[in-house]
């Protein structure tokens, strides 16, 4: 028996057992292969499976690794489908998988619990469903008509996921009896792959679970400081010291960083969540499954709990670009503010210009008419001493009255001077 060859028997109970893909010491080979040899089963290592046979109860074990996660299907059944159109009992089957389930060490993260039975056609099909739940107490959360299965997922107290999350279901086989083993894990191999999807989803939903929860409190504790920061701008400009502006800008700006950090990475796994539920949308969307009654399908019901799994993502992302989107307001009102302090520093560095300039301006001019004096009085006493060499008797009158000429000769030069410059 090869991975991808099904077994030729009916399978009347399927359990798959999901760990993490880096799960240790979980069914080495050395252990399954002594296990095999104790049930003397044909095991075949290249793929990590057995099969073996006790009587008229068949058994077998694969392995398989995808999308991070490491599966281990254990199964059940008979040669023969044996008992048409009755609730098969499971109890020796439920024993053979305990048996099997002896070389897995860890409980599993997950477990997802198939059983099945055969009917002739599909009215004896409901009719063993119904016999079904009523002797197990349990009620359908999604039924509906999957190729010739009548397929149910049943409700379980306490359920959900999370660790050691487990998931029930029971598919009524009808039609013609040699086809029923074939479709019976064609099944299996689908809803294989709806269980990895889910676990994925699961564990994507569970790494931010303490991100959902704490968003509510870091959105009022986030509000309340923008609230604080945006009453204090609105006090006189006065009473704000640029310490006061760099705390503030260091502050929203280590903020902003902390969402926009949060809101890519909760973006990323996302768009892996919606990937995740394309899958899921595919692989349900070929079941073309038909409702029986009034309820829910399979298919709505699992859909609705991935999209369930998906919506916190998007409203953390929303919520977190709409808290981004106020630190930038306050970010805008600083600027504002610091763009006004500014633009009021820059008025007052021009007119303590304009009032230095008008001071160097009229020392200037001070400067211009001591100049001038100066000259005058150095050309009174040239011509002081002239006089008194030449007409000593009128000396002083002649001196007297050349001040007027010293002065404009002085203003004369003066202007010749600055002219020049």
């Amino acid at each position: 028996m090869t991975a991808e060859e099904p077994p030729t028997w009916f399978p009347y109970l399927v359990r798959m057992a999901i760990y993490p893909s880096d799960t240790k010491e979980t069914g080495s080979s050395s252990e399954l292969e002594k296990l095999y040899r104790r049930f003397e089963g044909v095991y075949s290592g290249g793929t990590e499976s057995l099969e073996m046979g006790s009587g008229a109860v068949m058994s077998a074990m694969r392995h398989y690794e995808d999308m991070g996660s490491r599966l281990f299907l254990l199964a059940s059944g008979s040669a023969r489908v044996e008992d048409p159109n009755h609730v098969p009992e499971y109890g020796l089957y439920e024993e053979r998988i305990e048996r099997l389930r002896e070389a897995l060490r860890k409980e599993p993260e997950f477990t997802f619990t198939l059983r099945f039975a055969y009917a002739t056609d599909e009215g004896n099909a409901e009719s063993i469903l119904q016999r079904y739940m009523e002797r197990e107490g349990r009620h359908a959360r999604g039924s509906g008509l999957v190729r010739r299965s009548l397929l149910a997922s049943l409700r379980k107290s306490g359920g959900g996921l999370g660790a050691a999350a487990s998931r029930d279901l029971i598919a009524i086989q009808f039609g013609k009896e040699l086809e029923t083993s074939d479709s019976a894990w064609a099944l299996c191999s689908e809803i294989r792959c709806l269980a990895l999807h889910l676990v994925e989803m699961s564990r994507l939903h569970s790494g931010r679970r303490l991100m959902f929860e704490q968003l509510d409190a870091s959105e009022r504790s986030t509000q309340l400081r923008l609230n604080e920061i945006l009453a204090d701008m609105r006090r006189p400009m006065d009473e704000i010291q640029p310490s006061d502006l760099e705390e503030i800008l260091r502050e929203i700006t280590i903020q902003f960083s902390r969402l926009s950090t949060l809101a890519s990475s909760m973006r990323r796994d996302h768009v892996k969540a919606q990937g995740l539920l394309r899958g899921v949308r595919r692989l349900l969307d070929g079941w073309n499954e038909r409702p029986l009654g009034e309820g829910p399908t399979n298919s709505s019901a699992e859909l609705r709990e991935f999209e369930s799994l998906l919506a916190p993502f998007g409203d953390f992302i929303e919520r977190t670009e709409a808290m981004s989107s106020q630190l930038n307001t306050a970010l805008d009102s600083v600027r504002t503010y610091l763009g006004i302090q500014q633009q009021k520093l820059s008025i007052a560095e021009q007119a303590s210009s304009r009032e230095q300039l008008v001071r160097l301006v009229n020392l200037q001019e001070i400067l211009h008419k001591l100049e001038v004096l100066i000259v005058a009085v150095y050309l009174t006493e040239m011509a002081r001493i002239v006089f008194e060499t030449s007409f000593h008797e009128s000396a002083n009158l002649l001196t007297a009255l050349f001040i007027p000429a010293s002065l404009l000769i002085s203003i004369l030069i003066s202007r010749m001077l600055h002219k020049h410059r």
